[in-house]
């Protein structure tokens, strides 16, 4: 893995002949999908981190917009999209499954839901919500309420069942970064964690995952990344 994030003046490392390379960046949300899946299913891969703000143009030939995450196949086929790239995982490596047959149709439709939650996330960290962070706040309560009641009918600790599956992944990095909102706002959130018992339950269950421990991103350096992408004084390697 490099960890730098690879601007302008770089050139493009050497590729590993057998191996997944991931395109992303180190405090991305949806790059930390994909790292969660490929270590969850110990997918040989390196990943070589991109400087957002100031990208190569070598990179632009993988991805013309520029974006993160790109994912570079054995065959070298560039996928982008990270439920794009985590359906192709979990389909050309099977093991372990991430859906079950019975509740995939129900898994993706929850996706789709959550992805509400994304831009309401995604809004208020970038400026792009002038609400206080109450309401903000209060939407995304009004919007879990659906998944405690989903995680409480399938009666299971992970959505997946006994094992994470590909919801629960897709999920966690929003939830691991939950509490960079108070200090990107500098108040408190106030989320009513009491009428959220399985996700609470859930949560601390993720948190012990050996797959999420490897790849977990500090909230606290979140929140820094965040002001310092407002002001316009940002460097990826130093925090």
């Amino acid at each position: 893995m490099c960890s730098l994030h690879l601007g302008p003046d770089s050139q493009k490392p050497a590729e590993v002949k057998g191996q997944v390379r991931l395109y992303g960046m180190k405090f991305c949300p949806f790059t930390h999908r994909i790292r969660l899946i490929l270590s969850y299913k110990n997918i040989p891969h390196d990943t070589i981190n991109i400087n957002i703000r100031n990208k190569p143009k070598w990179y632009l030939e993988i991805h013309p917009e520029g974006k993160v995450p790109a994912l570079v196949d054995t065959d070298d086929k560039v996928i982008v999209d990270s439920l794009v790239i985590a359906n192709h995982l979990d389909e050309k490596y099977a093991q372990p499954p991430l859906y079950h047959e019975k509740t995939k149709d129900r898994d993706l439709e929850l996706l789709d839901h959550y992805s509400k939650l994304v831009s309401t996330f995604s809004n208020c960290i970038h400026g792009n919500d002038s609400r206080p962070l109450s309401e903000i706040v209060a939407e995304i309560s009004s919007l879990l309420v659906e998944f405690e009641e989903e995680l409480k009918a399938r009666g299971t600790v992970y959505f997946g069942g006994t094992q994470p599956g590909m919801l629960d992944i897709l999920m966690w990095p929003w939830v691991e970064r939950r509490k960079s909102l108070s200090l990107i706002y500098d108040e408190p959130t106030n989320f009513n964690d009491g009428n959220f018992s399985h996700l609470m339950k859930w949560m601390q269950e993720m948190k012990a995952q050996p797959f999420v421990r490897e790849n977990e991103c500090s909230y606290e350096k979140f929140a820094q990344l965040v002001k310092d992408l407002k002001t316009g004084n940002v460097d990826f390697d130093k925090l």
